[in-house]
């Protein structure tokens, strides 16, 4: 910056970047789900927080932007499934990241993938600031975080590599990204479990829609190259969620009844669409029975269901009071050998279930409502890997039936940003 003081340069740089605003307001972004799932069993559930790149900027759909890349990368490096969420707020700068972490359940996830920097690099913020507010933040993400879980810090990518701000004036907040990043290294070489991931320039793309589907697989690469290493080595978080059926566990069955209240004419709505699902299920499993059921209460409530189905049945002699809590979904050959289940009513008496396939369902903020079922009275051979692979792909087509439009209905998860901020 040479002899121009620093409050100078913020405030020309700040009013160039307003300049600006009308040509990112009409940038493509995604407005579909904010997740993405790739094929595997024991899948690793990874959440993408904050702006620039988790915004998906230039792109319509979140499968071909960060989300999307960042699962298949990890996939393809750890042989696993991947979940990925994204939290993206655009106009997000570091002061005010505390807040916009204050409604994610950062305790489901395996990985969390923090995006800040970019917002701040624009403004000039001052590096003490930075390392504050980045310090403070990353301690709070590392306090309401699974100790199991890894925290991967992106640096912010070269300014002048989004098209609209490839000028002189651009080579100011890319000066100060680069000492950003460099404090950011240091912040995150001294947390236990906080690994900093330096981001490089994309290719090149149509200045129009700034970034592509090629930007987004360059940064997936090099995030997943750090990521799966650490995920491979550390053990997945067993029980991501609380309880979700305890005496001393009100908090979770308020925030479960919530969720499921805010989901009822949308469940209604949409068992037609989970029909079509089960019976595709039933045929591919080779089984008679399946349901769309939810916890109501004290019971499970059947909101779809395809062949003999017990009517009304109490959580706690279902299977869904062990499925709710695992990871992955949950494949049984034969319940009546199985010394957890084979005292279950609908094990020893009608309808005499044997083979059973169990999902747990998430609300779309994130908080498990109930289960995808699929059983048979006729018990199945082991094949658990292929079978827990339909499983979670079945599980996963109900899911996106209820993110489709439920967004934002009750509870506390994902929470997405509006238009808005500086596009990258």
């Amino acid at each position: 910056m040479g002899r121009v003081p620093r409050w100078l340069s913020a405030v020309v740089l700040r009013a160039w970047i307003a300049s600006k605003s009308g040509e990112v307001d009409r940038l493509p972004r995604p407005w579909d789900a904010p997740e993405s799932h790739s094929m595997g069993v024991d899948s690793d559930r990874v959440l993408i927080l904050g702006g620039g790149p988790a915004v998906g900027w230039g792109v319509l759909s979140h499968e071909i932007a960060l989300p999307g890349a960042l699962s298949r990368a990890l996939s393809s490096r750890t042989g696993r499934g991947a979940d990925v969420y994204v939290a993206a707020v655009p106009r997000l700068k570091v002061s005010s990241a505390r807040d916009a972490l204050s409604r994610l359940e950062l305790h489901r996830y395996d990985a969390l993938v923090v995006t800040l920097g970019v917002n701040d690099a624009a403004a000039l913020t001052p590096l003490t600031s930075w390392e504050r507010d980045l310090t403070s933040t990353l301690q709070v993400i590392a306090r309401r975080s699974s100790p199991d879980s890894r925290i991967f810090v992106a640096g912010v990518h070269p300014f002048r590599s989004i098209p609209i701000y490839d000028s002189p004036l651009g080579s100011l907040a890319d000066a100060h990204a680069r000492k950003m990043n460099t404090i950011t290294a240091q912040v995150c070489s001294q947390l236990p479990r906080a690994t900093y991931v330096p981001l490089s320039a994309p290719e090149p793309c149509d200045p129009l829609r700034i970034r592509n589907a090629m930007s987004y697989r360059h940064w997936a690469d090099e995030l997943a190259d750090r990521m799966a290493p650490d995920l491979d080595a550390w053990p997945p978080i067993a029980n991501f969620t609380r309880p979700l059926w305890s005496d001393d566990d009100a908090d979770s069955r308020q925030e479960r009844a919530a969720a499921v209240k805010g989901l009822g004419t949308l469940l209604e709505d949409r068992s037609r669409r989970f029909d079509d699902v089960l019976a595709l299920a039933c045929t591919s499993f080779g089984v008679k029975s399946a349901t769309v059921s939810v916890i109501d209460s004290d019971r499970l409530v059947h909101k779809a269901q395809v062949g003999d189905v017990p009517p009304l049945i109490m959580l706690g002699q279902s299977f869904t009071a062990t499925v709710i809590r695992e990871r992955d979904g949950m494949v049984i050959s034969d319940a009546a050998t199985d010394a957890r289940f084979r005292s279950l009513p609908h094990v020893a008496g009608e309808p005499h279930v044997r083979f059973y396939a169990g999902f747990a369902l998430e609300s779309p903020v994130g908080v498990r409502i109930g289960t995808l079922n699929i059983f048979d009275p006729a018990p199945q051979s082991s094949d658990e890997y292929w079978r827990r692979l339909r499983l979670r792909q079945f599980g996963l087509m109900v899911q996106s039936e209820l993110r489709r439009g439920g967004e934002g209905a009750g509870g506390s998860g994902i929470v997405i940003g509006r238009r808005g901020g500086v596009g990258s």
